[in-house]
């Protein structure tokens, strides 16, 4: 296990950005600053309480007492390195694998050897599933073989697992620090252009992202502010061990994406997985989708 030390926050400001509309799964990135971002959209499942994630097709009926839940997980160009942000379900897709991630990336032009940097929010399965790849009975190895896996260390043992997401929590991190690719940060930091903040709330150690292109921030929050709906709205979620500090966080990332003009990333949206925050004439703030 590796690890970077010390950090740094920078505070974007509002500058013009280039966006290039495309359908999703397209070569064409959405271009803001020096960053091309890509969403990689894995589909829309049905959750219920046994926590399986079943595909669900459009016009299909729901499963009885379940929910839709939506996982798109983003591929970023830097001039420096290509990175992934989460890696969506995997093999915790009921019927899928990676390949459905591998073939989404693939039609980018990015091979598996071409990630550089997985950047994990936690490791829910629903986040980090992606990150390894069955080869055999109980045999599993890294989906990126090139690439350093980032991931705060307390969250190895932070609160917030039982289960099946305990288990492929310790899953995926076993696999890759036997391959070497484990990279532990502790706290706060910086990871190239990526400013790591430490949430919790979510889970005991759940880390959100701010990458940076000169005074221009993407942010990904993870399931802290999974989607647009979390911009506009308040509440505590029963997913999360502490919903009173998550709140805390959306109330300053919105307020902050709303002055600053950053760039909203969501994980947990299909339809809008990319948007600013405006403010209209009354005050209220409002979300402006962005084409992805």
């Amino acid at each position: 296990m590796t690890g970077y030390g010390g950090w740094a926050r920078c505070r974007g400001t509002f500058a013009p950005f280039q966006v290039l509309h495309s359908p999703l799964l397209t070569p064409d990135p959405l271009t803001y600053g020096d960053l091309d971002i890509h969403a990689l959209p894995e589909g829309r499942f049905t959750v219920g309480l046994d926590k399986r994630f079943v595909p669900h097709a459009e016009g299909d009926p729901a499963r009885p007492g379940t929910l839709f839940i939506s996982v798109t997980p983003f591929l970023v160009r830097t001039p420096e390195a290509t990175l992934l942000i989460d890696t969506g379900l995997g093999s915790w897709a009921e019927g899928r694998g990676t390949e459905f991630l591998l073939e989404g990336l693939a039609r980018l032009g990015v091979a598996p050897e071409g990630v550089d940097r997985v950047l994990l929010s936690h490791l829910h399965f629903d986040h980090s599933g992606g990150a390894i790849t069955p080869v055999g009975p109980d045999a599993w190895q890294p989906t990126f073989p090139a690439a350093d896996y980032v991931v705060q260390r307390a969250e190895l043992t932070a609160d917030g697992y039982a289960g099946e997401s305990a288990r492929a929590r310790d899953l995926v991190a076993e696999t890759l620090d036997r391959e070497g690719q484990l990279v532990l940060v502790d706290g706060d930091t910086e990871v190239g252009r990526v400013g790591l903040e430490v949430t919790g709330g979510h889970t005991g150690a759940h880390q959100l992202l701010r990458i940076h292109s000169g005074d221009l921030q993407a942010v990904f929050a993870g399931d802290v502010l999974g989607t647009p709906g979390a911009v506009t709205r308040r509440y505590q979620a029963k997913y999360d061990i502490d919903g009173a500090a998550s709140q805390a966080w959306r109330d300053r990332l919105v307020a902050e994406a709303a002055e600053a003009g950053h760039l909203l990333l969501f994980y947990h949206s299909t339809a809008q997985p990319a948007a600013f925050v405006a403010v209209n004439g009354r005050g209220v703030r409002e979300v402006e989708p962005v084409a992805l």
